[in-house]
């Protein structure tokens, strides 16, 4: 699946696209990390700025895997 572009999606289309990618199950995780991000932290916290519609995913996503 491919992220949906901030232009062209809502906040609740950009929540279902990170669930679905990283499992994630915020707040219930309790820091699973099922989802694999650095320092463990919840996707749906390292991608915030990508729900709320300030950076795109590739932007954010580019600086964890470097």
């Amino acid at each position: 699946m491919i992220a949906p572009k901030i232009d062209f999606s809502d906040r609740e289309e950009r929540i279902d696209f990170v669930r679905e990618r990283f499992s994630c199950q915020f707040p219930a995780c309790g820091g699973c990390g099922s989802c694999h991000l650095p320092e463990g932290k919840p996707a749906m916290e390292v991608f915030a700025d990508y729900i709320d519609g300030k950076v795109e995913f590739a932007s954010i996503a580019s600086k964890l895997w470097t």
